[in-house]
């Protein structure tokens, strides 16, 4: 049990209140019922692209409907690559001499057809390297990218995928096992605690996400098409990502000045949302366009390049560098007559005293699929063995 802050130990038989606190993520106020559509034409790669409608987050009724829809890349000579599933375009026997375009087919909640403009393939410089660094205070660490070409400079993008290993505060070898349970084979009768087996926990979980930061940068005021040592982004040393093993695949593209400008009012729009200069909506109009009705705005700005990729564990823990630890709110003893109606509330069990007594806490601070939306599902290549 970790006991790097003091416990509070509330020995009670009858309900007692811990408040929680979490994040507050405030829901950003955007234009609701436009097509917006996400993606990239990569050439000699796998695109994957979503169809959707925005939404207002302000008016609660006033949600996206589901979009119904096929979609496939054209190639100026002529040949069509197919939608294969969930958005996904194979293009890795296309060729980089012709120009590309996405069509989508939206068939409900309405039927029409949007397409993209047609388009040179930009070519993605090769990423040389990928690194990060503490600074002096560790407080902080920056992902670092190196990148060069021998052709002219120009705009480039990145898209970040991440997945990270964070664990709970507490470690515990026990659960509350309700009526009914069945486990390694046993129903359990009667509601009760048992010890976990095989190394089965609450304790470690995995996260993934793509980074929703606006990650582009010029190489026009440069002598040379070369980003050394650039950095992308950062992290706290309080931040959950760097808890314990981060992991990132970086993808980079290369930008047309006119995916360059829009990409930068998106940038400028997200950190200024609800501002009295923020772009309007007609402002975001991207390379998108209803091929029957050009006036309809259509968000989204579908890019042509190739993509250059580049992957990176950080074994933050080996570092001494984070700090971040889950949430913990105190524990108490509780009547096994209670076991049930906490259990119910979202309380788990924590640990047992020399006299065999169980300390419950609230369920964050025992079980990590309870913290930000973390799950048991490790990948099977993660680089530790935790279950």
């Amino acid at each position: 049990m970790t006991r790097t802050c003091a416990i509070f130990l509330c020995l009670m038989t009858a309900f007692a209140v811990v408040s929680c606190v979490y994040d507050f993520h405030p829901d950003i106020v955007g234009e609701a019922g436009y097509v917006a559509i996400e993606g990239d034409i990569l050439v000699g790669d796998t695109s994957r692209f979503d169809v959707r409608l925005s939404t207002d987050l302000e008016d609660k009724k006033n949600v996206g409907a589901p979009v119904t829809y096929t979609l496939r890349v054209e190639a100026s000579d002529g040949t069509v690559y197919p939608q294969q599933e969930d958005g996904l375009v194979i293009l890795t026997s296309a060729d980089v001499s012709q120009e590309f375009r996405l069509v989508v087919e939206v068939t409900d909640p309405f039927k029409r057809t949007y397409a993209s403009h047609w388009a040179p393939v930009q070519i993605s410089p090769l990423i040389d390297s990928l690194t990060y660094v503490i600074s002096e205070d560790r407080t902080r660490m920056d992902i670092n990218l190196s990148t060069h070409s021998d052709g002219p400079t120009g705009y480039l993008r990145w898209e970040a995928a991440e997945t990270w290993e964070y664990h709970s505060y507490i470690y515990t070898t026990y659960f509350y096992a309700p009526a009914g349970t069945e486990y390694k084979g046993t129903i359990y009768k009667s509601g009760t605690i048992t010890e976990f087996q095989d190394g089965e926990n609450y304790y470690w979980c995995w996260k993934s996400k793509h980074r929703s930061d606006v990650l582009t940068a010029s190489t026009l005021e440069l002598s040379e098409d070369r980003l050394v040592d650039y950095t992308l982004y950062s992290f706290s040393n309080m931040d959950q990502e760097v808890s314990h093993i981060y992991f990132v695949e970086l993808t980079q593209t290369r930008l047309s000045e006119e995916g360059y400008r829009y990409w930068e009012k998106m940038n400028r729009n997200s950190t200024d949302v609800g501002g009295l200069f923020s772009p309007e909506p007609s402002e975001l109009r991207g390379n998108i366009a209803n091929v029957d009705d050009p006036e309809e705005l259509v968000l989204g700005y579908i890019g042509v390049s190739t993509a250059s990729r580049a992957r990176m564990f950080i074994e933050s823990y080996k570092l001494g560098f984070c700090y971040w630890r889950g949430p913990f709110y105190g524990a108490m003893i509780l009547h096994p007559f209670l076991w049930e109606s906490y259990w119910g509330s979202g309380w788990r069990v924590g640990w047992m005293d020399e006299s065999g007594q169980f300390y419950w806490l609230p369920g964050e601070c025992v079980d990590c699929t309870r913290i930000a939306g973390g799950t048991k599902d490790r990948p099977s290549w993660w680089p530790d063995d935790h279950k």
